[in-house]
């Protein structure tokens, strides 16, 4: 008698979500660098980050003094001067956790992050009615070409910056990890919240620890969007279901997809 292998319905269903997904959404395992939003050029809309090697300004200082301290976006429309702020907490304590690259970028966990975490803060300025409307912020970052350990998807899987806004758990947003097509690791987070602040503290957890695996983000970019009707307009981002990438990261169910609710 011939056995039927029986595929589980919930597994099914997990495909079948995949792939209506896929048919709705960008996919992080076809992007060459970060996405541009629908929000660039919006009357209501503004966006800033860093291009690689820019976190620390140019030239890079040396590692005493390599600390995020209001470094100046080198991407966007808007800047310093609007109200944009990224700093490390601890920017004015001796010693202090040293997050900086050689490179320019953040670089963080066992080596240079010197087995601790590190926090950061991310003001992002809005431009809208306030107390009214819908609000998106969309955060995106990826790191290096992968070299094997540092920037590999798995790395940044394992290891990933923990978000959260005004206090609302990181829990509280659409968050997506995947590998792109230029062989980096990409993340995707986007808060929808109802009514408008004139800006927003975005508090970042750097990871570190004895037997944390180093990251080295090279870019990121934060999309500030105000609307009187509905927020911003972009479709979902995913990354590509590939059996390789989820068994070999080892997490099919923090497949950060987290809808489960929304900041309010």
């Amino acid at each position: 008698m011939k056995k039927h292998l029986t595929i589980p319905a919930a597994f099914i269903s997990l495909f079948m979500l995949f792939e209506s997904l896929l048919h709705s959404a960008s996919v992080i395992s076809e992007a060459t660098g970060l996405f541009q939003t629908s929000v660039w050029g919006d009357s209501h809309g503004a966006w800033f980050g860093w291009s690689s090697g820019t976190f620390f300004g140019s030239p890079v200082p040396l590692s005493s003094s390599r600390i995020l301290n209001n470094p100046a976006p080198t991407l966007g429309t808007i800047g310093l001067a609007d109200g944009v702020s990224f700093y490390q907490n601890d920017r004015f304590s001796t010693p202090f956790t040293l997050i900086g690259a050689s490179s320019g970028n953040i670089y963080t966990g066992n080596n240079y992050g010197q087995g601790k975490q590190a926090y950061g803060t991310l003001l992002v300025p809005t431009f809208g009615t306030p107390g009214n409307g819908f609000t998106t912020l969309i955060l995106q970052g990826k790191t290096l070409t992968a070299d094997g350990v540092y920037s590999t998807p798995q790395s940044l899987a394992q290891n990933y910056p923990l978000l959260s806004l005004n206090g609302v758990s990181p829990f509280a947003y659409d968050f997506v990890i995947g590998p792109n097509a230029s062989n980096q690791a990409q993340w995707w987070a986007k808060f929808e919240i109802a009514g408008n602040a004139s800006s927003y503290q975005i508090d970042i957890v750097f990871p570190g620890g004895a037997g944390t695996t180093p990251i080295s983000i090279s870019e990121m970019t934060v999309d500030s969007y105000w609307s009187s009707t509905q927020y911003a307009p972009d479709t979902a981002v995913v990354p590509e279901p590939s059996i390789d990438w989820l068994m070999g990261a080892g997490f099919v169910a923090l497949i950060f997809s987290r809808r489960n609710q929304k900041a309010v």
